[in-house]
């Protein structure tokens, strides 16, 4: 007579290794989201900021209007590293300028406008240079007599950020070997 098997109980070795697979594949999913989700923020966080930071340049700009709008500002000028180094034609915003008040009392003027420029531009390109260490900046503006005066600033700098899919690594990877580099650009009408 044939006797009934009993059923097995527990579970074999390859199940228990099948499950380990599968739960390690979803930690590793779920730490590439992680990572995903993080340099989303990062980069999200260094375009606002420059934005932000493009914004009180342009708010200062229109504050010293004797200067950027009187047409005596210069056609270009470039700002990078921490001092900051400005760089223009005319000398004047590479000025040293240590403190400048508007006025201590109305109508008391302790700087002149180009100054005052040169004051706002240094401790704006040191601010940006505390938020965002890899930024440069250039503006041109116009100076065409008769016409309005209008000056683009452009900011540029590097990211780097974490990619989901294959393409996009590959243009991450394209992207890094030129520094990641990223441009945010104002126009203002001081």
């Amino acid at each position: 007579m044939r006797r009934a098997r009993a059923p097995e109980r527990g579970f074999t070795l390859l199940e228990v290794l099948i499950a380990v697979l599968l739960v390690s594949i979803g930690v590793f999913g779920f730490a590439k989201m992680q990572a995903l989700a993080v340099s989303g923020t990062q980069v999200a966080s260094s375009r606002s900021v420059v934005a932000l930071q493009g914004s009180s340049l342009a708010a200062a700009m229109h504050s010293d209007r004797a200067f950027w709008a009187g047409g005596v500002a210069p056609a270009t000028f470039s700002l990078t590293g921490s001092g900051p180094t400005v760089t223009d034609a005319s000398g004047v915003l590479n000025a040293t300028v240590s403190t400048c008040n508007a006025t201590v009392k109305p109508g008391t003027p302790l700087c002149t406008p180009a100054q005052l420029a040169a004051f706002d531009l240094q401790s704006w390109g040191r601010n940006l240079y505390n938020l965002v260490p890899t930024y440069t900046a250039n503006g041109a503006c116009s100076t065409t007599a008769g016409a309005p005066i209008s000056c683009t600033i452009t900011i540029t700098w590097s990211e780097k950020y974490v990619s989901a899919y294959r393409n996009a690594a590959s243009a991450a990877l394209a992207s890094a070997a030129t520094g990641g580099q990223r441009s945010y650009s104002v126009y203002v009408e001081p």
